[in-house]
């Protein structure tokens, strides 16, 4: 027979394990303010964006850019690259990065709103920013991949792009492919719209060692030629 044994003692003060206990339920209830704070829109682009124009210095893949504070899509990128700013910054696997269209600027005091408003009819450009790993690009498979899986044929889209539309007539959501026909141009987006909401489309491009992929809505699909010029000059500044 197997005799049983208690497990020992962690040692920890019942006084300790209370305390511990507190402060769990303590972050935990904060959690839920800050939740419902977003929700309900008492406590909105504070929480995301700065208006700070403070260069800091990021490096993706072998890349070095100067970032100013404000295009920062995140606070936790921020707070890193700050408390690194002694030592030149650290190197990251993804930049992110929000802008708005036509002025290509970061966040500001008067233009909360529309920081706030991705997805319900604003001018931002949310754009991610990696390291160039050799892999295939959108446009790559728009023969071997986009075509076959199309429903249908292409069809017309806005200011000269073709459509493939991939999703069925009863999905739960609409998922199309955006592109510019011949074989000169490498132009291609994939828009997807859920039930109920705009459709935001995704864009892929290559410069420099880098790939960057940037989120806007359809609404902006008619400025497709120059918005590739305005964020891909963009990034070149950053790299300047």
């Amino acid at each position: 027979m197997i005799p049983l044994e208690l497990p020992r003692s962690s040692g920890m003060k019942p006084i300790h394990f209370t305390i511990l206990t507190g402060a769990i339920a303590l972050l935990t209830v904060l959690y839920i303010g800050v939740l419902a704070a977003r929700w309900s829109g008492a406590w909105r682009g504070d929480m995301y964006w700065t208006p700070d124009l403070t260069g800091l210095h990021m490096q993706v893949g072998n890349v070095e850019l100067l970032v100013e504070g404000n295009l920062m899509r995140t606070p936790a990128q921020r707070l890193t690259q700050t408390l690194t700013q002694a030592t030149g910054g650290s190197r990251m696997d993804k930049l992110e990065l929000s802008t708005l269209w036509p002025s290509m600027t970061g966040a500001a005091p008067a233009d909360r709103r529309q920081f706030d408003g991705f997805r319900k009819g604003s001018n931002l450009i949310e754009i991610d920013i990696l390291a160039e790993t050799g892999q295939e690009t959108m446009r790559d498979q728009l023969e071997p991949v986009y075509r076959r899986l199309a429903r249908g044929q292409e069809t017309k889209g806005p200011a000269g792009l073709k459509v493939l539309t991939l999703s069925s007539p009863v999905a739960l959501m609409l998922d199309q492919v955006m592109f510019e026909p011949g074989e000169a141009s490498d132009y291609i987006a994939r828009c997807r719209t859920p039930k109920g909401q705009p459709a935001v489309c995704e864009r892929e491009l290559r410069t420099d060692g880098l790939v960057v992929r940037y989120r806007f809505e359809r609404g902006l699909l008619a400025n497709w030629g120059r918005l590739d010029r305005k964020v891909l000059a963009l990034i070149k500044d950053m790299a300047a």
